[in-house]
């Protein structure tokens, strides 16, 4: 039986639709995906497992989740699993400041501080690099910040768009 125009047409819509609705939910459960492997890396820095911390955030941190920038920011200025870089460190915590934690923009500030005129101009550069590429604009994210349940405790929370895509940039190991 031959298949008629009209019934290629409503087939080839179906497809399409079906396709755009999968990539839909997979766009969806990635960033799912993504808030979980955060947790996981979370989990593993707490425990010391710097290796496997850094394997988790760094893809999380690269894709605007604050907490995963945050502890990326430790893990190069106490060289935890990757070479100690008070650049590249201070580019991370540069750009999880966003979230205007103060807690997190008091300690930013305290480095920068203590920090000589000629690195402030290195750690200028990278901040700026690195909220252009991780930043809640171009990644997408949104942060707020509320009350804690029960408690005066301020916090931050922070939500990454499921609906935009985001561009993906490289994570670097060490100084330029």
């Amino acid at each position: 039986m031959k298949a008629t125009t009209p019934q290629i047409v409503c087939a080839l819509i179906l497809a399409c639709l079906t396709a755009a609705a999968n990539g839909q939910d997979s766009k969806i459960e990635s960033v799912e995906r993504l808030y979980k492997q955060e947790s996981t890396g979370l989990r593993h820095y707490d425990r010391g497992n710097f290796e496997k911390a850094f394997e988790n955030l760094s893809t999380t941190a690269a894709r605007g989740f604050k907490e995963s920038q945050y502890i990326l920011a430790f893990m190069f200025l106490k060289g935890q699993h990757v070479e100690s870089s008070l650049v590249l460190g201070m580019g991370w915590l540069g750009v999880a400041i966003e979230s205007e934690d103060p807690e997190w923009i008091e300690l930013y500030q305290s480095i920068y501080q203590r920090a000589s005129p000629e690195q402030r101009q290195f750690i200028d550069v990278k901040v700026a690099q690195y909220v252009e590429q991780f930043g809640l604009v171009t990644q997408n994210v949104t942060c707020s910040r509320r009350s804690s349940a029960g408690t005066r405790r301020i916090e931050s929370r922070c939500i990454k768009d499921a609906e935009k895509v985001s561009p993906i940039y490289p994570i670097e190991l060490g100084p330029e």
